[in-house]
Protein backbone atom coordinates (compact mmCIF):
# COMPACT_ATOMS: atom_id res chain seq x y z
CA UNK A 1 0.00 0.00 0.00
CA UNK A 2 1.27 3.47 -0.87
CA UNK A 3 1.13 6.02 1.94
CA UNK A 4 -0.33 9.50 1.47
CA UNK A 5 3.17 10.98 1.71
CA UNK A 6 4.44 8.64 -1.06
CA UNK A 7 1.44 9.45 -3.24
CA UNK A 8 1.98 13.21 -2.87
CA UNK A 9 5.64 12.76 -3.81
CA UNK A 10 4.71 10.69 -6.86
CA UNK A 11 6.31 7.53 -5.43
CA UNK A 12 3.55 5.14 -6.42
CA UNK A 13 5.87 2.13 -6.29
CA UNK A 14 7.05 2.91 -2.78
CA UNK A 15 10.73 2.68 -3.71
CA UNK A 16 11.78 5.94 -2.08
CA UNK A 17 10.23 5.05 1.28
CA UNK A 18 12.85 4.84 3.97
CA UNK A 19 13.22 1.37 5.43
CA UNK A 20 12.40 0.69 9.04
CA UNK A 21 15.17 -0.49 11.36
CA UNK A 22 16.22 -4.14 11.07
CA UNK A 23 13.96 -6.67 12.79
CA UNK A 24 11.01 -4.24 12.93
CA UNK A 25 7.77 -5.96 13.91
CA UNK A 26 4.74 -5.89 11.62
CA UNK A 27 2.91 -3.34 13.79
CA UNK A 28 6.03 -1.20 14.17
CA UNK A 29 4.38 2.22 14.25
CA UNK A 30 1.87 1.07 16.86
CA UNK A 31 4.60 -0.44 19.04
CA UNK A 32 7.46 2.08 18.73
CA UNK A 33 7.45 4.89 21.31
CA UNK A 34 9.90 7.00 19.25
CA UNK A 35 12.36 7.10 22.16
CA UNK A 36 15.45 7.10 19.89
CA UNK A 37 17.25 4.43 21.95
CA UNK A 38 17.81 2.36 18.80
CA UNK A 39 19.12 5.44 16.97
CA UNK A 40 21.63 6.11 19.76
CA UNK A 41 22.69 2.45 19.92
CA UNK A 42 23.50 2.06 16.20
CA UNK A 43 27.31 1.94 15.83
CA UNK A 44 27.04 2.53 12.07
CA UNK A 45 24.89 5.66 12.56
CA UNK A 46 22.47 4.56 9.85
CA UNK A 47 19.40 4.85 12.08
CA UNK A 48 18.04 8.38 12.08
CA UNK A 49 14.83 10.07 13.18
CA UNK A 50 12.37 10.00 10.31
CA UNK A 51 8.88 11.28 9.57
CA UNK A 52 6.69 11.39 12.63
CA UNK A 53 9.73 10.80 14.84
CA UNK A 54 9.96 7.12 13.95
CA UNK A 55 13.44 5.69 13.36
CA UNK A 56 14.37 4.94 9.78
CA UNK A 57 17.43 3.65 7.97
CA UNK A 58 19.56 6.05 5.95
CA UNK A 59 22.13 4.07 3.98
CA UNK A 60 23.91 7.23 2.86
CA UNK A 61 25.60 7.12 6.28
CA UNK A 62 26.89 3.56 5.86
CA UNK A 63 25.79 -0.03 5.89
CA UNK A 64 23.98 -2.24 8.37
CA UNK A 65 26.31 -4.71 10.06
CA UNK A 66 23.35 -6.60 11.58
CA UNK A 67 24.99 -6.32 15.01
CA UNK A 68 21.62 -6.26 16.79
CA UNK A 69 22.42 -3.35 19.10
CA UNK A 70 19.24 -1.56 17.99
CA UNK A 71 17.19 -4.58 19.11
CA UNK A 72 19.01 -4.73 22.45
CA UNK A 73 18.28 -1.03 23.05
CA UNK A 74 14.59 -1.27 22.13
CA UNK A 75 12.46 -1.57 25.25
CA UNK A 76 9.15 -1.32 23.42
CA UNK A 77 9.20 -4.62 21.53
CA UNK A 78 9.14 -2.76 18.21
CA UNK A 79 12.36 -4.53 17.17
CA UNK A 80 12.49 -8.29 17.77
CA UNK A 81 15.32 -10.51 16.55
CA UNK A 82 14.17 -14.06 15.92
CA UNK A 83 16.64 -16.85 15.26
CA UNK A 84 16.67 -18.00 11.66
CA UNK A 85 14.76 -15.01 10.31
CA UNK A 86 16.42 -12.28 8.24
CA UNK A 87 16.55 -8.71 9.51
CA UNK A 88 14.32 -7.56 6.66
CA UNK A 89 13.25 -8.25 3.08
CA UNK A 90 15.30 -5.49 1.48
CA UNK A 91 17.32 -5.90 -1.71
CA UNK A 92 19.63 -3.62 -3.65
CA UNK A 93 18.06 -1.76 -6.56
CA UNK A 94 20.07 -0.25 -9.41
CA UNK A 95 18.57 2.92 -10.87
CA UNK A 96 18.71 4.31 -14.38
CA UNK A 97 21.35 6.86 -13.37
CA UNK A 98 23.94 4.09 -13.03
CA UNK A 99 27.19 5.10 -14.72
CA UNK A 100 27.64 1.67 -16.30
CA UNK A 101 24.34 2.12 -18.15
CA UNK A 102 25.80 5.33 -19.56
CA UNK A 103 28.87 3.41 -20.77
CA UNK A 104 31.13 4.69 -18.00
CA UNK A 105 33.18 2.08 -16.20
CA UNK A 106 32.29 2.05 -12.50
CA UNK A 107 32.35 -0.88 -10.10
CA UNK A 108 31.98 0.95 -6.80
CA UNK A 109 28.85 -0.92 -5.74
CA UNK A 110 30.35 -4.33 -6.47
CA UNK A 111 33.55 -3.54 -4.63
CA UNK A 112 31.59 -2.41 -1.55
CA UNK A 113 29.30 -5.45 -1.53
CA UNK A 114 30.54 -7.75 1.25
CA UNK A 115 28.31 -10.71 0.36
CA UNK A 116 29.34 -10.46 -3.32
CA UNK A 117 25.74 -10.05 -4.44
CA UNK A 118 26.61 -7.49 -7.13
CA UNK A 119 28.38 -8.93 -10.14
CA UNK A 120 29.15 -7.45 -13.51
CA UNK A 121 28.06 -8.90 -16.84
CA UNK A 122 29.73 -7.88 -20.07
CA UNK A 123 27.44 -6.03 -22.41
CA UNK A 124 27.74 -4.88 -26.02
CA UNK A 125 29.93 -1.81 -26.13
CA UNK A 126 32.48 -3.13 -23.67
CA UNK A 127 31.12 -1.80 -20.36
CA UNK A 128 30.06 -4.43 -17.83
CA UNK A 129 26.64 -3.90 -16.28
CA UNK A 130 25.95 -4.59 -12.59
CA UNK A 131 23.46 -7.28 -11.67
CA UNK A 132 22.19 -8.07 -8.17
CA UNK A 133 21.74 -11.67 -7.02
CA UNK A 134 18.52 -11.94 -5.01
CA UNK A 135 19.81 -15.00 -3.18
CA UNK A 136 23.01 -13.30 -2.02
CA UNK A 137 21.83 -9.74 -1.31
CA UNK A 138 21.14 -9.22 2.39
CA UNK A 139 20.04 -5.59 1.98
CA UNK A 140 22.92 -4.21 4.06
CA UNK A 141 23.11 -1.01 1.98
CA UNK A 142 26.91 -0.95 1.55
CA UNK A 143 26.36 -0.19 -2.13
CA UNK A 144 24.21 2.91 -1.54
CA UNK A 145 26.54 5.48 0.02
CA UNK A 146 29.49 4.51 -2.15
CA UNK A 147 27.67 5.13 -5.47
CA UNK A 148 29.06 8.34 -7.00
CA UNK A 149 25.76 9.20 -8.70
CA UNK A 150 23.31 7.92 -6.06
CA UNK A 151 21.92 5.31 -8.45
CA UNK A 152 21.72 2.62 -5.78
CA UNK A 153 18.84 2.09 -3.37
CA UNK A 154 17.74 -0.62 -0.99
CA UNK A 155 14.03 -1.36 -1.07
CA UNK A 156 11.58 -4.19 -0.37
CA UNK A 157 11.31 -6.88 -2.99
CA UNK A 158 13.44 -8.40 -5.68
CA UNK A 159 16.61 -6.72 -6.88
CA UNK A 160 16.35 -5.17 -10.30
CA UNK A 161 18.22 -3.14 -12.82
CA UNK A 162 15.93 -0.19 -13.55
CA UNK A 163 16.60 -0.26 -17.29
CA UNK A 164 15.51 -3.91 -17.45
CA UNK A 165 12.32 -3.36 -15.44
CA UNK A 166 10.37 -2.12 -18.46
CA UNK A 167 11.34 -5.03 -20.69
CA UNK A 168 8.92 -7.88 -21.11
Amino acid sequence: MVSRRQWLRGDFGGLSASPRPPWAVVRFEETCSRCDRCVAACPQHILVRGAGGFPKVDFRHGECSFCGRCVEACGDGALVREAGLPAWNLKAQIGEGCLAMRRVVCRSCGEACGPGAIRFRLAPGGVALPMVSADECNGCGACVGICPVQAMAVAPGEPMLAAAAGRG
